[in-house]
């Protein structure tokens, strides 16, 4: 058993949203055993780690990325979503091989929790490696191989292979990725729903985050793409949809109906053009929505503090009282796991749950002052920048005094930096 001591502030994040202080967090294997206080006066632990001084914190979850692209960080800026695709992202994607593949989400890895986030749901290719490099960092994940008629049609039975790989994982769960609308042909999104309702597991797709995607399917079929996958019957609870950056008052509508998740991706909606996404009205429609970094090849940043802060901003530009701290915290955190459908295990810290667990140091500036339980969250929101002390994954610590324990960083660093070459074109 592993005993976070005195916590000054345990922002739970359960049903009521309660900030307890100064409570005990037992651990008990990979499961929050107890929370109390006291609890030392009634067990003996073999790990206490003093939380006077610290807030503790749901590990957070990233609702949408493409971890491998660390390797295509930096390696075109100042341009629209397809010219970036079209003359950069896809010929250096041609070269990414398995190895490759592995090291980017280790490094990805390494930036999430050293940043406090514990849980990542990516669409990519090499999938195997990608789950290797899960398991090795001990970082949580939902991971799905991104699907398109571009490739070849046993896509459809590798994304099978990778589910059944996987089923009972303690930290994998493997979802079905048709890539989008203008990448798919209606049999692929049909196939990939059947695959998804099969094994009931989550479906993963990008919608409506360019004008131009809203504009060739009007063209095309005369229905927006939301308009499109409703009427194939694809809209659920079991669907995130990544951007909504161009949703129509009907396609809201739709996806309150469904009850469609989304991952809302300010920074790369932003840094490629695309636009922004109304959150505002999805939010108060009831939308499950959770934050996404989207890769890291356009945003070009894992942190999601960084994108809590900036998609508190945004929102707030015509009204200050949109969006607040605690609705953004939401996001990065429970709304964010149900979003993912694991909201069952993750996103909050109670009893029974998995031991997702972030440690902050409140002997840092942007912590401080704080005014009241409440000013924590206000912190956390707008002034944090992510430099957390302690990280547990499934009861286990892999992350202490900042740095993550489980791969040698160094390394992976050198041997990112030797593969540069290769990527450009």
């Amino acid at each position: 058993m592993k005993l976070l001591k005195n916590v000054r502030f345990l922002v739970t994040q359960n049903e009521e949203r309660e900030i307890k202080e100064h409570v005990d967090v037992l651990i008990h294997e990979d499961k929050i055993y107890e929370i109390g206080r006291g609890l030392t006066d009634f067990i003996n632990p073999e790990e206490v780690i003093d939380c006077s001084e610290k807030v503790v914190i749901p590990g957070l979850v990233n609702a949408h990325t493409h971890s491998s692209m660390t390797l295509l960080r930096g390696i075109s800026d100042n341009t629209n979503l397809q010219e970036w695709l079209e003359s950069y992202i896809f010929p250096a994607e041609e070269d990414i091989e398995e190895t490759d593949a592995y090291l980017g989400t280790v490094l990805a890895s390494i930036e999430m929790l050293e940043t406090g986030t514990t849980t990542f749901n990516d669409m990519y290719f090499h999938m195997e490696s990608v789950a290797d490099a899960v398991e090795d960092t001990g970082i949580r994940a939902v991971l799905s191989k991104g699907l398109t008629d571009i490739e070849d049609k046993a896509d459809m039975y590798g994304a099978e292979d990778l589910i059944r790989e996987y089923a009972g994982h303690d930290t994998i769960d493997i979802g079905v990725a048709p890539h989008s609308v203008y990448t798919c042909s209606e049999d692929l999104l049909l196939n990939a729903k059947e695959l998804a309702e099969k094994y009931d597991t989550l479906y993963h797709i990008h919608l409506s985050e360019t004008e131009k995607e809203n504009n060739d399917m009007l063209e095309e079929r005369g229905m927006t793409p939301t308009e499109y996958l409703d009427e194939l019957g694809i809209l659920d609870e079991k669907v995130i949809a990544a951007h909504g950056t161009h949703l129509t008052e009907d396609d809201m509508l739709r996806l309150q109906r469904t009850k469609t998740g989304l991952a809302h991706n300010p920074a790369a909606n932003m840094k490629l053009g695309s636009g922004r996404a109304d959150i505002i009205e999805l939010e108060e429609r009831g939308l499950d929505i959770g934050l996404g970094t989207d890769g890291p090849a356009s945003n070009n940043s894992l942190n999601i503090f960084d994108e809590a802060k900036l998609s508190a901003l945004i929102h707030k530009e015509q009204d200050p009282e949109a969006l607040t701290e605690q609705e953004i915290f939401d996001m990065m955190t429970i709304k964010g796991a149900k979003a993912l459908n694991i909201d069952d295990r993750v996103g909050s810290i109670e009893e029974g749950k998995k031991a997702d667990l972030v440690t902050i140091d409140l002997k840092q500036p942007s912590m401080r002052p704080f005014y009241r339980a409440r000013g924590v969250v206000s912190n956390l929101v707008y002034s944090f920048d992510g430099d957390v002390s302690e990280v547990y994954v499934n009861g286990e610590k892999v992350v202490e005094d900042g740095v993550l324990q489980t791969v040698d960083r160094e390394e992976v660093f050198k041997a990112v930096q030797s593969r540069v070459g290769k990527f450009e074109h």
